[in-house]
């Protein structure tokens, strides 16, 4: 895991400030929700939250222009010029340098944002297989973080078969479940040739979500026209009955987390702390939210947050989850 967990409850003390994690705990809980009193306490993950919001305000332009680069890079791609690799069993598996860590990845929540009523919508994460998703040139083709190609299939996207417009390009962020053969979307970054990297999390969650839903034959297995069901992930903002919410997930796979995204942020590629991550089990203690059976079941040994964090970095743990950095469930 690359994020280091460091014991802001010292630094704090210096400051003659209170943890705001710290006083969050135990918080009163009412009808299964809650109600946060931050003091004004600005955490190193706070004050990086900050500095790139106010970067993403001034460089729109910027933005969209990368946007707009990626999606030159894939309608122009040549999948001859992929390089070639072979894994430890000898097996030959393509690799593209265009698709290599383009995918935005999180941080644990070290401290409760101070906006985090206000300005979070959480988005829950089944166990699988984290895979970039590009429908363009009339066929559907699934990458991991590393660029290694992971399957070529039909899809009912725009660009995804060859029913569809050829130059039509449509980038999701998903996660593959190898057992339902489903795709679950997470986030967007084109849809049929418009970028959407410069668009803010709650414009691209409503985009994603209506698009999608639009589409009906994305929900069928094995069509003339989608072979997987591409499914997008519910979401809820994190002012709302967070019990509720996770009761209602019965429908999906094993959750493997939660990841909570800053509604102003956008979608860039690499770490970011406009989206943070927990597992289900540390919501009453990071954040004092009641969660339902299962979610509150604590693996064996657990201590809490922090020995949790620290453990599984020193033993430099790749399991398959989409944890701290909403990648490792691509573990070759």
């Amino acid at each position: 895991m690359a994020a280091e967990f460091t014991d802001l409850s010292a630094d704090s003390s210096k400051r003659g400030s209170v943890n705001p994690r710290v006083s969050l705990y135990k918080k009163p809980i009412k009808k299964d929700n809650y109600r946060l009193e931050v003091d004004n306490y600005d955490t190193p993950q706070e004050i990086r939250r900050q500095r790139l919001l106010f970067y993403q305000k001034k460089s729109r332009d910027a933005l969209f222009n990368a946007g707009r680069t990626i999606l030159e890079e894939v309608l122009n791609s040549d999948e001859e010029n992929e390089e070639m690799e072979v894994d430890k069993q000898r097996r030959t598996i393509k690799r593209s340098h265009y698709y290599a860590n383009q995918l935005m990845m999180s941080e644990w929540m070290f401290e409760v944002p101070q906006d985090y009523l206000e300005k979070w919508v959480m988005v829950p994460c089944p166990v699988g297989r984290r895979s970039f998703v590009i429908a363009c040139k009339g066929e559907t083709k699934a990458y991991n973080r590393r660029g290694m190609r992971l399957g070529r299939f039909k899809s009912a996207l725009p660009g995804g078969n060859s029913n569809e417009h050829k130059s039509s390009c449509t980038i999701l962020d998903c996660i593959w479940i190898k057992e339902m053969k489903m795709y679950f979307v997470l986030d967007i970054l084109a849809w049929s040739n418009q970028p959407l990297l410069n668009c803010d999390t709650e414009f691209r969650f409503f985009w994603l979500k209506s698009q999608l839903n639009e589409i009906q034959e994305l929900k069928e297995q094995n069509t003339l026209r989608n072979t997987y069901p591409i499914i997008p992930l519910p979401n809820t903002s994190c002012d709302s009955n967070i019990y509720e919410f996770l009761t209602s997930l019965s429908t999906l796979p094993p959750l493997d987390g939660l990841l909570f995204y800053h509604r102003e942020g956008h979608y860039t590629k690499g770490r970011t702390p406009l989206v943070t991550w927990l597992k289900p089990f540390m919501l009453p203690e990071v954040l004092g939210v009641l969660v339902p059976p299962p979610f509150d079941e604590k693996p064996e040994g657990y201590i809490d947050f922090k020995h949790y964090v620290l453990s599984n970095s020193s033993k430099g743990k790749r399991k398959t989850s989409v944890d701290s950095n909403m990648e490792t469930a691509d573990v070759e």
